[in-house]
């Protein structure tokens, strides 16, 4: 989302800076941008299609690797039933036009139950909040930071992140010091004193898995003294009734207690918040990553409904983007439960399932069996719980395809690797991100240099894939003429032809008047550096998906998983035993690095980043000095890495960056290897899931950390 100015002599690159008129960012840009630098030159980045042959990698011709690809997946389909075949969609995708335009695309021709994308890894809670309590699992709430007078922060880290989903842009830490200088207070929980606590005004720790609790006790101090209000919302609300009786057996001594947060500290924050002139209540992956993502994330809509502060200037708004993805495809607000996975029966949420249940779908024979894959843009080696044994799945495939740049821990697995064009050889509009925008703008960029011929998009590559498989796949003369003649009109189609409608056809577009000065593609490569579409404006109850347009505060389902949420905590029900398993393990981002990036030689040098923050007292109790190797240790394996010890650790917690690992063999990412780190992954439990929205537990993994 950061514009960025790329000065260049013909394709080589001299620099990369911020665009200081870039409308967003001002100039700002994160370590990772200028480490794009890195990629375009990488030796080690695949150019042409690799197949798997007698267990060496040989380049095939483009032509060659389309049709063994599409004949493959039609086979397997053909012979076994549709859901023989998963797809999976990595993370990274959703800052890929091309790949992003793909998805709806896959579900619908391969037609298979058996989706699966980084987004149950990350973010489904938040998602399936949205859905059940405005109608929409798109519609992104976006801190009002520029308006706010108290900012509270659960589970992110902006000084890192540069704002996450909330893309700020140009330097979100310092919103945070803004809020302080115009008498506002900005106040950070999280289990770490991050990089972002010395822009705050105070930071508490918090046990890690206890987010929700705290937040309950946000709330029953917000109705106990009174100040619950919704404001002008309140007509266009259902359930408020429900929702005090629903919290009334937690009692505050006991969550000061199982959260590490005092009683007084929670009335005190919770009044500040509620009587604040505007407020809002915020939280990223720290919430949704952990076994009560979906109740963290509803509590949290909740604070900011009851306070007054949802949809009003200061606190929790919408985006309204140029291109409206949430008036586009039906199918695209949400789904729950239409269908289930075949080994243990887990719900679909918006058309996928839990990729913690990928492994046993491909492990576990049987009619369904997976045994075709096709995946884009991930690498779940690495990012997938347990990535060891997805890796151990992935052996067991017929035929598994990667739409990849690299032979990674992922796709060295794979048969035939399609790789696309680099990042400056493809045209971007960030389509996915827009929706979280803290303010309406938009911005195209073109490709700056010329792909080596042929040279493919991801958007081309997946896009040829499904023309010839829809013609593989039909069972009659009729059905196969019919899929050429709609696979040759459809080359018709190209993501600027879906950006120019996307565009025109938005709140802001042109329509097909030639005269009209409203957005179109021709307006945005015009001013490259973006159009500013306004600041955020109340939408709210118009904006609702709901069907009477009314937000569901208190939904039925979400209020059930309450009793695990106390069985968890005050009854013992943990699932693993506290006295073999003493600490709790998160993840961290760190400024350089992101594990798509690991093979730019000038974010992975230096000191290393993979280490294990460990608080002085925890290190002493297990005779660990700094830099020392340590073991950890989780019911699904154990890895071991350097310790860094620091007080920014609360006692009792660990930390380990995510998606580090790269000491896998059959690779080829040289960058990547000289600085291989461990996996996280490889210690956390495939079957440990947040039980209602299906997410992955990343954050709050029990482990023993031991001296070696």
């Amino acid at each position: 989302m950061c514009g960025i100015a790329v000065e260049h002599d013909g394709e080589n690159i001299l620099s990369i800076k911020g665009d200081a008129d870039n409308v967003l960012s001002k100039g700002n840009i994160c370590a990772k941008a200028v480490g794009l630098q890195d990629i375009h030159v990488d030796p080690d980045r695949l150019k042409k299609p690799i197949k798997k042959v007698d267990g060496e990698w040989v380049e095939i011709s483009w032509d060659d690797a389309f049709e063994e690809v599409a004949q493959q997946l039609a086979d397997i389909q053909n012979k076994y039933g549709k859901n023989a075949l998963a797809t999976y969609y990595g993370r990274s995708v959703a800052h890929n036009i091309g790949a992003l335009l793909t998805v709806h695309p896959v579900r619908r021709i391969f037609g298979t139950e058996n989706t699966y994308t980084g987004s149950t890894v990350d973010q489904q809670p938040h998602n399936f909040v949205w859905y059940f309590m405005f109608g929409h699992q798109f519609l992104s709430t976006i801190p009002n930071l520029k308006n706010t007078d108290y900012y509270l922060m659960l589970g992110t880290n902006p000084k890192v992140s540069n704002g996450a989903q909330m893309a700020t842009g140009a330097h979100t830490y310092k919103k945070l010091t803004a809020i302080k200088k115009r008498g506002g207070k900005v106040v950070l929980i999280d289990p770490r004193r991050t990089e972002s606590a010395k822009y705050c005004s105070e930071h508490h720790f918090i046990k890690p898995a206890s987010d929700a609790l705290f937040l309950i006790g946000l709330i029953k101090t917000i109705f106990s003294e009174g100040l619950a209000d919704a404001g002008r919302l309140k007509p266009h609300i259902k359930n408020w009734d429900k929702l005090e009786p629903s919290i009334a057996d937690f009692k505050l001594s006991e969550i000061a207690e199982a959260t590490g947060i005092s009683e007084t500290d929670i009335k005190r924050i919770a009044i500040e918040l509620a009587s604040a002139n505007s407020a809002v209540c915020y939280g990223r992956t720290g919430l949704s990553m952990q076994t009560f993502g979906g109740l963290c994330n509803w509590l949290m809509m909740v604070v900011n409904i009851i306070t007054g502060n949802m949809d009003e200037p200061g606190g929790m708004m919408f985006a309204k983007p140029a291109i409206d993805i949430l008036e586009g495809i039906d199918d695209a607000r949400g789904t729950y439960d239409t269908f289930r996975s075949r080994v243990s029966g887990r719900k679909e949420f918006a058309q996928e399932l839990p990729v913690s249940i990928l492994a046993e779908e491909i492990m576990t024979p049987g009619e369904g069996q997976v045994r075709g894959f096709f995946a884009s843009a991930g690498n779940g080696a690495l990012s997938m719980p347990n990535g060891k044994l997805f890796e151990e799945a992935m052996d067991q495939l017929n035929f598994m395809v990667s739409v990849d740049p690299y032979l990674n821990e992922t796709t060295r697995h794979a048969n035939i690797i399609l790789p696309p064009v680099g990042h400056f050889e493809k045209s971007h509009y960030d389509m996915f991100y827009h929706t979280y925008d803290t303010i309406n703008w938009a911005t195209y960029h073109p490709p700056l240099f010329t792909p080596e011929a042929p040279g493919y998009t991801d958007f081309e590559i997946v896009t040829e894939v499904l023309r010839r498989f829809t013609v593989k796949r039909a069972t009659s003369p009729l059905k196969k003429l019919r899929a050429r003649i709609l696979g040759s009109l459809s080359k018709l189609i190209s993501v600027e032809l879906i950006l120019d409608l996307g565009l025109r056809f938005g709140p802001y577009g042109a329509k097909l008047n030639p005269f009209s000065d409203g957005l179109s593609l021709k307006k945005l490569k015009a001013n490259p550096h973006g159009v500013f579409l306004g600041e955020p404006e109340q939408c709210l109850p118009e904006r609702l998906f709901t069907e009477d347009k009314k937000i569901d505060i208190a939904p039925e389902l979400i209020v059930n998983d309450l009793p695990r949420l106390k069985s968890y905590w005050f009854d013992g029900q943990h699932g693993y035993d506290e006295t073999e398993y003493d600490m709790k393990i998160i993840s961290r981002l760190t400024e350089r690095t992101l594990g798509w990036m690991h093979h730019s030689k000038r974010l992975v040098r230096g000191k290393t980043a993979c280490t294990l923050l460990m608080n002085p007292d925890d290190a002493r109790d297990r005779g660990l000095e700094d830099a020392e190797e340590a073991m950890i240790t989780s019911a699904a394996g154990s890895i071991q890495a350097p310790v860094e010890i620091t007080d920014a650790m609360m006692r009792g917690v660990v930390c380990l960056p995510h998606a580090w690992g790269h000491n896998r063999e059959g690779t080829r990412q040289r960058v990547a290897n000289a600085h291989p780190g461990v996996s996280l992954n490889d210690i956390t439990n495939e079957k440990v899931m947040d039980e209602l929205t299906g997410n992955a537990v990343v954050h709050g993994v029990p482990v023993k950390v031991t001296k070696i």
